[in-house]
């Protein structure tokens, strides 16, 4: 039984087998005869010549290991298979690749315009409203501009400082609030403590100004104390309500030393001098910004731009800054800040070469958008940020540094001047000492002979004396012998 059944079925297989070979050979017949067909229809070599400028990764040149010396870069992966191919065999001719490098993105757009060539890339299709007139096919969105600079310390100083110097009119409420205090406190307790609260007023609120600035920032010196019970009253209320107010001026201050005060991350570019490249499209958007841009032709020019702070930073497209990133051309540089902008980059097409335009956009932009994204997913850009905790006192710190050496040698010079001061103060001392000396020991030695003119002086006053006194006797005897 089994015999009868399996005969049958070996001839079913043995007929589908011999159906399957005549339509795989059908099959194999008609593809050639297209092939045939595309080839006898391609009569001539048509050349297709291309503009392009040095933009990573979008068009690069060739790399030592490159087998050709034609133009790298996604704009070649993404697009010149359909452009030397599939649409180079739908129109029955074959484009030969042609590329011309030039130096600016006006050049490129120059020759286009005067249908030198017929392509011109990379292209960003917002930079200038002339290129509406041009076939455009996009390649990819445009990733945004980064804002990459370098971490000045010094920067973040004057942002403290410049917090500080902003706080005063704070400090000048304070200011108000104490004197205010001061007066009162003079007119409340003046009256019966008038040797420490002078009955005038400019003295009284002087001395009240002091004893209010003490006693809000907690020093308490003592020097000076209310005495009436009103005035202490209001010397509780006041010390209270200037803890409060020196609480909210040093916390101010306090705030301006934190790291959110030494973000470098830029609100906006406005008026920030930025550093862009000669054939890029950040030009156009530092212009919509409203910044400042510098024009440079080299990325290194860029790099050593921001490093030598001629300018704040330099704008760079994502891809761009990835590409540069990857070799690292962007050591200790920071990306800050991403700035969005809708558009996208591509190619444009002369309009001798509408027809080939048509052909990528009308059969091939699905699979050109594909392949340009799975190019461009590669490009994974290392946000680099700087420390966030930003201590302007740190003992890293160059300017903690000079600070301490400046502090160092002043403190130096003074212990000079104070020794060199003392010892000439001492030697003076001395030397006026030694003059005293001198003049007392001639005096002492003067002094025996100032006494002995003295009693010389005094002796012959006194003989002097007795010879009067002498010839008064004389007269009076005189006289009581002739009575």
């Amino acid at each position: 039984m089994s015999e009868w059944f399996k005969a049958p079925l070996v001839v079913v297989i043995a007929f589908y087998t011999v159906q399957f070979r005549a339509i795989l050979a059908n099959c194999n017949s008609s593809t050639s005869g297209d092939e045939k067909e595309v080839k006898e229809g391609i009569k001539n070599n048509l050349n297709l010549f291309l503009a392009w400028i040095e933009r990573p990764p979008y068009t690069t040149s060739p790399q030592n290991e490159s087998l050709d010396n034609e133009v790298h870069g996604v704009v070649r992966e993404a697009l010149f298979r359909y452009i030397f191919y599939d649409c180079s065999y739908k129109h029955g001719f074959k484009y030969l690749p042609k590329t011309n490098r030039v130096d600016t993105e006006f050049q490129m757009i120059e020759l286009l315009s005067q249908n030198r060539v017929h392509l011109a890339a990379p292209v960003f299709e917002r930079a200038n409203p002339q290129y509406s007139k041009f076939p455009f096919v996009k390649l990819v969105d445009y990733p945004g501009t980064d804002f990459i600079t370098t971490e000045d310390e010094t920067k973040g100083l004057h942002v403290v400082l410049d917090a500080v110097l902003k706080s005063w009119p704070l400090f000048a409420v304070t200011l108000i609030l104490t004197a205010m205090a001061g007066v009162i406190i003079w007119a409340l307790d003046t009256y019966w403590n008038k040797e420490e609260f002078p009955r005038s007023f400019i003295r009284g609120s002087w001395d009240g100004f002091w004893w209010s600035f003490i006693s809000m920032t907690t020093v308490g010196y003592g020097d000076k104390s209310p005495k009436s019970v009103v005035a202490r009253v209001f010397s509780i209320i006041w010390i209270m309500l200037g803890l409060i107010i020196m609480a909210i001026f040093m916390a101010n201050i306090t705030s301006a030393l934190t790291a959110l005060s030494l973000q470098l991350e830029p609100s906006s570019l406005v008026d920030v001098k930025v550093a862009v490249l000669s054939n890029g499209t950040e030009y156009q958007h530092a212009m919509d910004e409203k910044a400042k841009p510098t024009v440079f032709e080299r990325i290194d020019d860029m790099i050593q731009a921001v490093k030598s702070k001629q300018v704040d930073g330099m704008l760079l497209d994502r891809y761009t800054a990835s590409y540069y990133q990857s070799r690292i051309q962007l050591e200790s540089l920071y990306t800050v800040k991403t700035f969005e902008l809708q558009g996208g980059i591509g190619i444009l097409f002369n309009r001798n070469r509408e027809k080939l335009a048509e052909c990528l956009l009308n059969y091939h932009r699905t699979s050109i958008w594909m392949s340009a994204q799975i190019i461009t997913g590669s490009f994974k850009l290392a946000k680099q940020m700087p420390p966030r905790n930003v201590n302007v006192f740190d003992v890293s710190s160059p300017f903690i540094k000079k600070f301490m050496y400046v502090s160092l040698g002043l403190l130096v010079g003074l212990l000079l001047i104070g020794t060199v001061g003392s010892i000439l103060c001492r030697k003076s001392g001395k030397h006026k000492q030694r003059n005293s000396l001198n003049a007392a020991t001639v005096r002492e030695r003067m002094i025996p002979a100032t006494i002995h003119e003295d009693i010389e002086v005094a002796k012959r006053f006194l003989r002097q004396t007795q010879e009067q006194f002498d010839r008064l006797e004389i007269k009076v005897s005189k006289l009581k012998y002739h009575q």
